[in-house]
């Protein structure tokens, strides 16, 4: 009886060290295409979907992979209300929110564009803890990239 035990124990064992495992290179091949998009151009409809889905999955490094140099940032509730926020410090900002607001759903309401180098976005957040309407402007910098501009979060 306890040696079967001990082998169902080293067998869970095993089990979890490989789902740790997995997980482990999941983050990794994450990180560094996190690191790598931000230089590859990617159009307008990617960037949406990237932050779609950091909104979903409540990953502050994702977004920040699609946000510009400097942005205007509102978030409604904490009383943040930014312009020309360095992306770096608007990435611990957005850390904080979603460590506070842990994602239930993502999903956009309306996109549109202004002209071929600015497109909106409206989605609607649902958090553990609140529903947020999030407004966004994704615009062609400089390089010739699409990134967000500006992110607003109102409560609902």
């Amino acid at each position: 009886m306890t040696i079967t035990i001990r082998i169902a124990n080293i067998e869970q064992n095993k089990h979890i060290l490989t789902m740790k495992h997995i997980i482990g290179l999941i983050a990794v091949a994450a990180l560094i295409s996190f690191s790598s998009f931000k230089e590859r151009k990617l159009n307008v409809n990617d960037i949406s979907s990237i932050v779609g889905q950091s909104f979903r999955s409540g990953s502050s490094e994702l977004l920040t992979g699609c946000l510009d140099k400097e942005i205007e940032l509102i978030i409604d509730g904490d009383r943040v209300e930014y312009q020309n926020l360095p992306s770096q410090k608007a990435q611990l900002i957005l850390n904080s929110f979603f460590k506070k607001n842990p994602p239930v759903s993502f999903s956009y309401v309306y996109q549109g564009n202004n002209s071929a180098e600015l497109k909106y976005c409206i989605g609607n957040y649902r958090s553990k803890n609140s529903d947020y309407l999030v407004y966004m402007l994704i615009k062609k910098t400089k390089g010739e990239k699409f990134l967000v501009n500006t992110l607003q979060l109102k409560k609902s």
